[in-house]
Protein backbone atom coordinates (compact mmCIF):
# COMPACT_ATOMS: atom_id res chain seq x y z
CA UNK A 1 0.00 0.00 0.00
CA UNK A 2 2.39 2.29 1.23
CA UNK A 3 4.77 1.49 -2.51
CA UNK A 4 1.48 2.67 -4.30
CA UNK A 5 0.52 5.87 -2.51
CA UNK A 6 4.14 7.11 -2.90
CA UNK A 7 4.33 5.74 -6.45
CA UNK A 8 1.10 7.95 -7.33
CA UNK A 9 2.27 10.90 -5.23
CA UNK A 10 5.47 10.35 -7.05
CA UNK A 11 4.16 9.99 -10.44
CA UNK A 12 1.94 13.25 -9.78
CA UNK A 13 4.66 15.42 -8.55
CA UNK A 14 7.25 14.48 -11.62
CA UNK A 15 4.97 14.33 -14.49
CA UNK A 16 3.39 17.54 -13.04
CA UNK A 17 6.58 19.32 -13.12
CA UNK A 18 7.88 18.25 -16.28
CA UNK A 19 4.70 19.09 -18.11
CA UNK A 20 4.05 22.74 -16.04
CA UNK A 21 1.05 21.90 -14.67
CA UNK A 22 2.54 22.24 -11.48
CA UNK A 23 4.43 25.51 -11.68
CA UNK A 24 7.92 25.81 -11.67
CA UNK A 25 10.87 27.59 -13.04
CA UNK A 26 12.02 25.12 -14.61
CA UNK A 27 9.46 24.39 -17.58
CA UNK A 28 7.16 26.46 -19.13
CA UNK A 29 4.16 25.47 -20.86
CA UNK A 30 3.53 26.93 -24.32
CA UNK A 31 -0.74 26.38 -24.26
CA UNK A 32 -2.84 26.84 -21.48
CA UNK A 33 -4.27 23.49 -19.28
CA UNK A 34 -7.39 23.17 -17.93
CA UNK A 35 -9.79 20.84 -15.66
CA UNK A 36 -9.17 17.58 -18.19
CA UNK A 37 -5.32 17.97 -18.17
CA UNK A 38 -5.52 17.99 -14.12
CA UNK A 39 -7.87 15.14 -13.67
CA UNK A 40 -6.08 12.79 -16.40
CA UNK A 41 -2.57 13.68 -14.36
CA UNK A 42 -4.56 12.73 -11.12
CA UNK A 43 -6.09 9.40 -13.07
CA UNK A 44 -3.40 8.33 -14.69
CA UNK A 45 -1.19 8.87 -11.51
CA UNK A 46 -3.41 6.98 -9.06
CA UNK A 47 -3.42 3.83 -11.28
CA UNK A 48 0.11 3.85 -11.88
CA UNK A 49 0.37 3.86 -8.08
CA UNK A 50 -1.63 1.21 -8.17
CA UNK A 51 -0.22 -0.93 -10.59
CA UNK A 52 3.09 -0.70 -8.82
CA UNK A 53 2.23 -1.14 -5.94
CA UNK A 54 0.49 -4.93 -7.47
CA UNK A 55 3.66 -5.29 -9.41
CA UNK A 56 6.00 -4.94 -6.30
CA UNK A 57 4.10 -7.50 -4.53
CA UNK A 58 3.63 -9.73 -7.27
CA UNK A 59 7.52 -9.96 -7.59
CA UNK A 60 7.60 -9.93 -3.75
CA UNK A 61 5.37 -13.22 -3.81
CA UNK A 62 6.78 -14.60 -7.11
CA UNK A 63 3.81 -14.72 -9.14
CA UNK A 64 4.17 -13.68 -12.79
CA UNK A 65 4.21 -10.60 -14.12
CA UNK A 66 1.80 -9.83 -16.67
CA UNK A 67 0.37 -6.52 -18.77
CA UNK A 68 3.96 -4.61 -18.27
CA UNK A 69 3.46 -3.50 -22.17
CA UNK A 70 -0.43 -2.47 -21.53
CA UNK A 71 0.52 -0.71 -18.36
CA UNK A 72 3.49 1.36 -20.16
CA UNK A 73 1.18 2.22 -23.09
CA UNK A 74 -1.09 3.31 -20.63
CA UNK A 75 1.15 5.42 -19.07
CA UNK A 76 2.42 6.90 -22.36
CA UNK A 77 -1.09 7.79 -23.74
CA UNK A 78 -1.46 9.41 -20.14
CA UNK A 79 1.76 11.77 -20.55
CA UNK A 80 0.40 12.54 -24.03
CA UNK A 81 -3.18 13.38 -23.03
CA UNK A 82 -1.89 16.03 -20.12
CA UNK A 83 1.20 17.16 -21.71
CA UNK A 84 1.53 20.47 -23.68
CA UNK A 85 1.55 19.23 -27.49
CA UNK A 86 3.63 22.16 -28.83
CA UNK A 87 6.41 21.31 -26.15
CA UNK A 88 6.69 17.59 -27.74
CA UNK A 89 9.53 18.04 -29.79
CA UNK A 90 8.43 14.51 -31.15
CA UNK A 91 4.56 15.22 -32.02
CA UNK A 92 6.02 18.44 -33.89
CA UNK A 93 8.70 16.98 -35.59
CA UNK A 94 6.42 14.56 -37.14
CA UNK A 95 3.32 16.95 -37.68
CA UNK A 96 4.24 20.23 -37.49
CA UNK A 97 2.68 22.89 -35.28
CA UNK A 98 -0.54 22.86 -37.28
CA UNK A 99 -0.71 19.43 -37.64
CA UNK A 100 -0.64 18.71 -34.65
CA UNK A 101 -3.40 21.63 -33.55
CA UNK A 102 -4.97 20.03 -36.64
CA UNK A 103 -5.14 16.33 -35.88
CA UNK A 104 -3.30 15.44 -32.52
CA UNK A 105 -5.07 17.69 -30.19
CA UNK A 106 -8.56 16.66 -31.05
CA UNK A 107 -7.98 13.31 -29.84
CA UNK A 108 -6.24 13.92 -26.88
CA UNK A 109 -9.49 13.15 -25.12
CA UNK A 110 -9.76 10.10 -26.22
CA UNK A 111 -5.70 9.57 -25.77
CA UNK A 112 -6.82 9.87 -22.08
CA UNK A 113 -9.98 7.33 -22.08
CA UNK A 114 -7.66 5.13 -23.78
CA UNK A 115 -5.10 5.18 -20.99
CA UNK A 116 -7.08 5.30 -18.28
CA UNK A 117 -8.49 1.86 -19.93
CA UNK A 118 -5.44 0.33 -20.87
CA UNK A 119 -4.36 0.98 -17.01
CA UNK A 120 -7.59 -0.39 -15.50
CA UNK A 121 -7.13 -3.41 -17.15
CA UNK A 122 -3.12 -4.07 -16.63
CA UNK A 123 -4.75 -3.46 -12.97
CA UNK A 124 -7.20 -5.86 -13.31
CA UNK A 125 -5.14 -8.76 -15.12
CA UNK A 126 -2.18 -8.07 -12.42
CA UNK A 127 -4.95 -8.43 -9.56
CA UNK A 128 -6.39 -11.68 -11.51
CA UNK A 129 -3.00 -13.42 -11.94
CA UNK A 130 -2.05 -12.35 -8.36
CA UNK A 131 -5.03 -13.85 -7.06
CA UNK A 132 -5.05 -17.13 -9.40
CA UNK A 133 -1.50 -18.22 -8.13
Amino acid sequence: VLISIGTAILSYMVFGIVTAIISNRFFTRMTPFGLWEQISLIVTSILLGLYIGLAYYAKSSGKDNVCNTTATAGGVFGFLTFGCSICNKILVFFLGVAGVFTYFEPIRPFLGIVSILFLGFAIYKKAENITAA
